[in-house]
């Protein structure tokens, strides 16, 4: 059946940062290939926000997706394969990290019961109607602690990420580490390639702004003495294979940072006040790459910019980005944005 389909072998760098090695013997192979690199567009996927995991903010692509969104009747999400793929592995492997090494009894957050037994795990769970209506928040099992046992049935409970908001910014926090010292060590987990782990590109630049503005938030709105920080990057296929950039939280950071969120804010608001007020060149104003080559230097490079062809030819980077929504649509748009109230 096969006898004429030649096994194909390719070469070359991947998109993720390794060597790519092909091998296909049939039919199917290339089947999974071209899955590979398919891509599927859904509707209600993320819209844009002010949070410290999509910094550095271009405005133009927030007012884009606002923009798109807005005609649309909802953020459309793309996702490919392979990207779906990477996500999944990362969510598998922070989860199984977060678990485990809460077993310390020093990680701190919240919780939740996951012995399906047990009448907390049953309370912790939201219910929905066969509408998928929510009918009951789930409640958590423990909160702003330590102990990761379940005060009923005593077995270990799930790591819920702990959430933070400050004056509109919200993020997701991996870890939260109580040190010998009393104070805290706020922690960051990053999946990769193994080829990534040994070359000199870590610490990513957009890691070392959200990880430091999640000590900030933690300091000024929470209270909490923060000692540092860790990025921990490790291999996808090998937890043992791991590489940790460490540093104290420090005066110098707390000033830096303060002065990223006021700019990432201006970027971000822009983008908001360009969209209600159909004004492109608000965002435009306030873009970061002004040249081609601060997109290398600014933005994280994980695919091409959707912008790239027209992003510095102002004529055409205006033509790409007129308003074409209503004003029902635009106020339709901005009551489900998220803390809008504060941009507008």
């Amino acid at each position: 059946m096969f006898k004429n389909l030649k096994p194909k072998v390719g070469g070359g760098s991947g998109g993720f940062g390794g060597r790519k090695l092909t091998i296909i013997a049939s039919h199917f192979g290339r089947i999974y290939q071209e899955t590979m690199e398919r891509t599927i567009t859904v509707a209600n996927g993320r819209g844009p926000e002010f949070r410290p995991s999509s910094f550095p903010i271009c405005p133009v692509l927030a007012y884009m997706q606002m923009r798109d969104a807005a005609t649309f009747g909802s953020f459309r999400s793309t996702m490919s394969a392979s990207g779906g793929f990477f996500t999944s592995v990362g969510t598998a492997a922070h989860e199984n990290i977060q678990y485990f090494l809460a077993e310390c009894g020093k990680t701190f957050g919240d919780w939740k019961c996951k012995n399906k037994t047990c009448i907390k795990h049953k309370l912790s769970r939201d219910l929905f109607d066969e509408d998928g209506n929510c009918i009951r928040k789930g409640k958590l099992t423990r909160k702003n602690t330590v102990k990761n046992k379940c005060p009923k049935c005593e077995e270990p409970m799930e790591y819920i990420e702990k959430e933070v908001n400050y004056k509109g910014l919200k993020g997701h926090i991996d870890c939260i580490y109580l040190m010998p010292s009393g104070k805290y060590w706020v922690a960051d987990y990053k999946t990769c390639t193994k080829n990534l782990l040994a070359g000199k590109k870590l610490p990513k630049n957009e890691h070392l702004m959200q990880i430091p503005t999640y000590c900030y938030v933690l300091e000024q709105e929470y209270g909490m003495e923060i000692e540092g920080f860790s990025l921990l990057y490790f291999s996808r296929d090998n937890p043992f294979e791991f590489k940790e950039h460490a540093e104290q939280w420090d005066k110098r950071w707390r000033l830096r940072v303060k002065d990223l969120i006021k700019t990432q804010r201006k970027r971000y608001k822009s983008a908001v006040q360009a969209f209600a007020q159909k004004k492109p060149e608000l965002a435009v104003a306030c873009k970061p790459c002004q040249m081609p080559d601060d997109y290398e230097k600014l933005m994280p490079a994980y695919e091409p910019c959707p912008m790239e062809k027209v992003c510095f030819n102002r004529k055409k980077l205006l033509k790409a980005m007129e308003p074409d929504y209503t004003n029902k649509q635009r106020i339709r748009l901005l009551d489900r944005l998220p803390n809008s109230q504060l941009y507008v």
